[in-house]
């Protein structure tokens, strides 16, 4: 389902703003060659005029001179005195294969921007774009100049091959970056999407992982409390003793399966974000004496000794929601009274500095390998000393790390002085 809507959504930006990018191109492209067109327009009007200014003020042409120019300007040239041809000898054989686009220039001058009229033929010019027989582009300009009795007919024609050859190679350029552009679009669209569905694929994984073990861990209680209930219909006849037996089984394996699944409903409603906190003003060092109190008859009732250790100097007043921090508190010392062997010490610890207040619950146990340190805190993740303990489902450090989360705090285990495990709650002083 992740990699379908990744291709989509790959798809989908590669498309839409491929298509933008190919039409901002396109759109960028015919301004392009509009400006170069009309730029060379413009400077072959400019050569036209400059032809003919020039013309109109020398009194000696010759054949040097309209090669020059023609070299210089790129175009060729035809002078007409009247009906003659000026330098009809000794000329390029281009400009020669170019006699009928230079009449059908003269023509077109006459026809269509009245060259030949009365009032023009003392003076007057014309430009334009023209097309071959052969089908081939040319700018094409016409001018009359008055030269003492007669009239001289000026006619140039600019090829423009070169630069159509120029605005189709620009073509192949642009729109070959534009589908590069398309093709580094898709592949960096693909990277992203991935990323950004990254956690969208690791939280269908945990969920998935989380059935699974959820699954696993309910089926245990559920199978013990089927079979006890099956035993004790076949021990009807037996003595009130034995079906307490059974009963006893049904009732423990029912409490710890409603314990598990509280857990998971807990989990739940912070996947979901609508898990919420009350936040209260709460002496720290009041809330760690409660739990000591509360903690203290179980320790000894197990034969470990339970210390607590405050600052000399009063603990500054936090915003807490005191039953989920009591709860975190609880979790972390059931584990402790849980995995610490008599004859052990559990100790509780506070300390603050300027912006936050760290509490230490330490233990003698075996404590928690490096290997482990970073999965403690993952769902159903019980490491090799756990693993007896029944009543442990590997969700308390889970549930104890979001609530911590909420309180925008922090939870993580060392290695205890002397042996054993010592998880550090850091919580901030607003």
């Amino acid at each position: 389902m992740v990699n379908r809507l990744r291709w989509k959504l790959t798809a989908f930006n590669t498309v839409i703003t491929g298509a933008i990018l190919l039409g901002m191109t396109l759109l960028c492209l015919i301004i392009s060659e509009r400006n170069t067109r009309t730029q060379s327009f413009q400077n072959f009007s400019g050569n036209l005029n400059t032809v003919s200014s020039y013309l109109g003020v020398q009194n000696r042409l010759s054949a040097a001179w309209l090669r020059q120019m023609e070299n210089s300007g790129g175009f060729y040239i035809s002078i007409r005195d009247g009906d003659t041809p000026l330098f009809s000898m000794g000329l390029s054989s281009e400009r020669n294969n170019l006699a009928p686009e230079f009449q059908r220039a003269r023509d077109r001058a006459g026809s269509e921007f009245d060259l030949n009229s009365v009032s023009a033929r003392n003076g007057g010019s014309c430009a334009f774009s023209l097309r071959g027989e052969d089908g081939a582009g040319y700018f094409a300009g016409v001018a009359r100049i008055s030269k003492n009795s007669s009239v001289l007919e000026l006619t140039l024609l600019y090829p423009l091959t070169e630069m159509e050859n120029g605005i189709h190679r620009q073509r192949m350029v642009v729109c070959t970056a534009a589908l590069v552009a398309v093709v580094l679009l898709g592949a960096f669209s693909w990277c992203f999407t991935g990323k950004m569905l990254r956690p969208i694929r690791e939280n269908q994984q945990r969920q998935a992982q989380f059935i699974a073990a959820a699954s696993h861990e309910l089926r245990t209680p559920l199978t013990a409390i089927l079979s006890a209930g099956s035993a004790w219909e076949r021990a009807e006849c037996l003595s009130p003793a034995r079906q307490t037996v059974f009963s006893d089984i049904i009732r423990r394996e029912g409490k710890r399966m409603s314990r598990l699944i509280g857990d998971m409903l807990t989990l739940a409603s912070a996947d979901s974000q609508s898990w919420e906190v009350r936040c209260e003003e709460v002496e720290p060092d009041m809330l760690l004496l409660m739990v000591y109190e509360t903690y203290f008859p179980l320790a000894k009732e197990k034969g470990l000794a339970l210390s607590l250790t405050l600052p000399e100097r009063d603990a500054p007043a936090m915003q807490l929601d005191k039953d989920r921090i009591m709860q975190v508190l609880s979790i972390l010392l059931d584990n402790a009274l849980a995995y610490t062997p008599a004859p052990g010490e559990i100790r509780l610890g506070l300390n603050w500095g300027r912006s936050s207040a760290r509490i230490t619950v330490s233990d003698s146990g075996p404590g928690v390998p490096d290997g482990e340190k970073r999965h403690i805190f993952e769902r159903f993740h019980r490491g090799e000393t756990a693993r007896s303990h029944r009543s442990h489902f590997g969700l308390g450090l889970c549930i104890a790390a979001e609530i911590v989360k909420l309180h925008k705090g922090k939870l993580w285990v060392e290695d205890a002085k002397g042996g054993g495990a010592a998880f550090i709650l850091e919580l901030p002083i607003l």
